[in-house]
């Protein structure tokens, strides 16, 4: 039997919709990793983009980007995410 989620990708492959798929899953996947210290707001040719409420809060992202990058693309069991944008909310 053909497992749900190789059923439902090739659905929404035939429908153009697994890259947005794809990118909604890497966002929660970071956001799960990040536990509220940051708000994944998108993700587009191997680019994660992330937001955050301080300069301080920017700055240990940066330090743990690398931690963040490699616990996503486990997750994901392929190497997507390749760097991290962060952006600081005024």
């Amino acid at each position: 039997m053909e497992k749900l989620d190789k059923i439902l990708m090739s659905a929404l492959a035939k429908k153009k919709l697994s890259g947005t798929i794809r990118s909604a899953q890497i966002c929660f996947y970071a956001n799960e990793w990040g536990k509220g210290r940051f708000e994944a707001v998108s993700f587009l040719r191997g680019v994660l983009k992330v937001s955050v409420n301080s300069s301080p809060a920017a700055s240990e992202l940066e330090i743990q980007k690398e931690e963040l990058i490699d616990s996503v693309n486990k997750r994901l069991g392929q190497n997507s995410v390749r760097s991290v944008r962060i952006m600081v909310k005024w």
